[in-house]
């Protein structure tokens, strides 16, 4: 059986994108890599500040994707 996979628009990819690299800067993780399919992210102290990322990154993702689905895309004009 297929599924779908999560759609996430360039925008929102930037968003955690951008989230990654902060934590990067502060110095929370040593690397951070976002794809369309994953997000890994090592190491980090503790593993209660590993699921605090976590959860923060999914409900992003999937807050993101949502907002993606129920705001109507702007159409070009032909």
């Amino acid at each position: 059986m297929a599924s779908r996979k999560p759609y996430l628009p360039d925008q929102a990819m930037t968003v955690l994108q951008s989230a990654a690299e902060a934590l990067v800067l502060d110095g929370t993780v040593a690397q951070a890599n976002i794809g369309s399919e994953y997000i890994s992210m090592w190491p980090i102290d503790t593993e209660e500040r590993a699921r605090e990322i976590a959860a923060a990154f999914h409900a992003a993702m999937h807050g993101l994707q949502q907002l993606h689905i129920a705001v109507p895309r702007s159409r070009e004009k032909s």
